[in-house]
């Protein structure tokens, strides 16, 4: 496989298609001042749909509840942005598809980029993931550096419009749908009309009760929480100080609940994050957190903090359950509204799904949008808010299952634990985790999937599960025989 596969899933390609060219024809204005659009967020969701809504409004405008940043840094709002932020090598595609050149971009302001596996030291819970070329490559940046990059890009094309220190206080109904948001800023309250809204919020971002203001229900929601905590130091020194672009030391259940490690960064930074599961609380003393680092399994860690400069104080995080509001579930759904990012799914940071899943959805709203033209022959935005929300939703499933998965290995993890389906793949992956070091077409395979650039189901394709029952042990050979088999049923296969 190369270095540089670009292969892509149907949602990107159906996205793209949907970016490819500008058309004449926008979607109708509700109102007089023309066709707008409103984005709730500022975040990598709210940005990537910013994007998205470019191609085919006049207009659109981002409301960002904190104070506008000169350059590079951390928002008030978003405290876990000091924290290790990994790209999967899916969400680099969709941001490359948005945003063309980006990652050149990056890079030329100093942010590393190398294949995976092959610039990487992970330990994952069953194995070691081989340091070797995986043919996914991804760049390593600190999120407040990716989000100025496209922010910048986004202000550079005209179209958008940033409106800092703007708190939402809800949304504007009219008829069957949106028409607006209710805000407040430093001149007082005010009424922002447009022709369509996103909420990209983040996880504490008050969508259901927007909603149940105006009438809808509110939806279902999922709680799994492993009781995760994490603490960050950032450092500063030379590329030459590690070899390494990204070392994960990840804690392994059910009796190794600490873990840590360090990831490279533009402008000579190293971010040195640490994690604590079920209750193991990360420190943020300076005793403790060299005491942690120095019990790493990856010496790496403890060897770059004794080389390179401190640069901040220790910061700390505990929100990181994994949450899902089941918006595609409602039988009343408004229009010309959607939700998207954090404000529908956030994940235990654990796993680096959030800012991946977050450029995903903006995709498949591109594609929704391009689709809706198609469909109705004409410009009309009636019904796109709820099959939006349920394709959303598609997109989701398989990355929230992995996720939860994971997280109740840990018998603490609170929360309704999976069934059916879940549990089948739990023991399947256990197998397969056992197999990635020793098999390269299974270690390919299992990179292109955590990367989210192959659906799950490319783990059961014949030629993967075929190795998987040969590498297990003689006593288990015919239970992981059954459970490929319930699976490949389970999923049509």
């Amino acid at each position: 496989m190369s270095g540089r596969s670009r292969t892509t899933g149907p949602c990107l390609t159906a996205a793209r298609s949907g970016l490819s060219r500008r058309t004449a024809m926008t979607f109708t204005a509700t109102h007089g001042s023309g066709r707008h659009a409103i984005v709730i967020g500022g975040g990598i969701a709210g940005l990537s749909a910013a994007r998205v809504l470019t191609e085919h409004f006049d207009r659109v405008t981002v409301l960002e509840r904190d104070k506008p940043q000169s350059g590079a840094e951390h928002r008030a709002g978003v405290p876990q942005a000091r924290h290790v932020h990994i790209l999967l090598a899916g969400g680099e595609q969709g941001l490359e598809a948005l945003f063309p050149g980006l990652r050149e971009e990056l890079t030329a302001a100093g942010a590393p980029w190398g294949d995976y596996a092959g610039t990487s030291l992970i330990n994952f819970p069953i194995f070691r993931l081989p340091h070797s070329t995986s043919g996914v490559e991804v760049s390593f940046a600190s999120r407040p550096f990716r989000e100025y990059t496209m922010r910048c890009r986004l202000e550079r094309g005209g179209r958008v419009e940033f409106r800092h220190g703007v708190q939402v206080k809800g949304l504007v109904g009219e008829g069957h749908g949106v028409s607006g948001v209710k805000i407040r800023d430093s001149r007082g309250e005010d009424v922002l009309r447009a022709d369509f809204v996103v909420a990209a919020c983040g996880r504490e971002g008050r969508v259901d009760e927007w909603l149940a203001e105006l009438g809808y229900s509110t939806p279902r929601e999922e709680t799994v929480d492993a009781a995760l905590s994490y603490s960050t130091r950032w450092y500063r020194g030379p590329r030459s100080l590690s070899r390494y672009n990204l070392v994960v030391d990840l804690p392994t259940p059910p009796d190794l609940p600490r873990g840590g490690g360090f990831m490279s960064c533009e402008d000579g930074k190293w971010f040195v994050t640490l994690m604590g599961i079920a209750g193991e609380r990360a420190p943020l003393d300076e005793e403790g957190f060299n005491a942690w680092v120095r019990n790493l399994r990856f010496p790496e860690v403890w060897d770059l903090v004794q080389k390179a400069e401190p640069a901040s104080p220790i910061y700390g995080s505990a929100k990181t359950e994994n949450r899902h509001r089941h918006f595609e579930e409602l039988k009343r759904f408004p229009d010309r509204f959607v939700a998207l990012g954090d404000a529908v799914a956030s994940f235990n940071p654990m796993y680096g799904q959030g800012m991946t899943m977050a450029v995903l959805g903006a995709m498949e709203l591109a594609a929704c949008l391009a689709e809706q033209r198609e469909r109705i022959g004409g410009p009309s935005l009636v019904g796109l808010s709820r099959r939006f929300q349920r394709r959303l939703a598609r997109v989701l499933q398989s990355v929230w299952g992995m996720a939860i998965t994971e997280d109740f290995r840990w018998s603490a993890t609170r929360g309704e634990r999976p069934g059916g389906i879940s549990r089948v793949v739990g023991k399947y992956m256990d197998e397969l985790m056992n197999t990635v070091p020793d098999d390269e077409l299974v270690f390919q395979k299992f990179v292109r999937v955590q990367h989210l650039l192959d659906p799950v189901s490319a783990l059961l394709a014949p030629d993967v599960a075929g190795r998987v029952i040969e590498r297990a042990t003689r006593p288990v050979r015919a239970g992981v025989r059954e459970v490929v088999g319930g699976l490949v049923q389970q999923v049509g296969g």
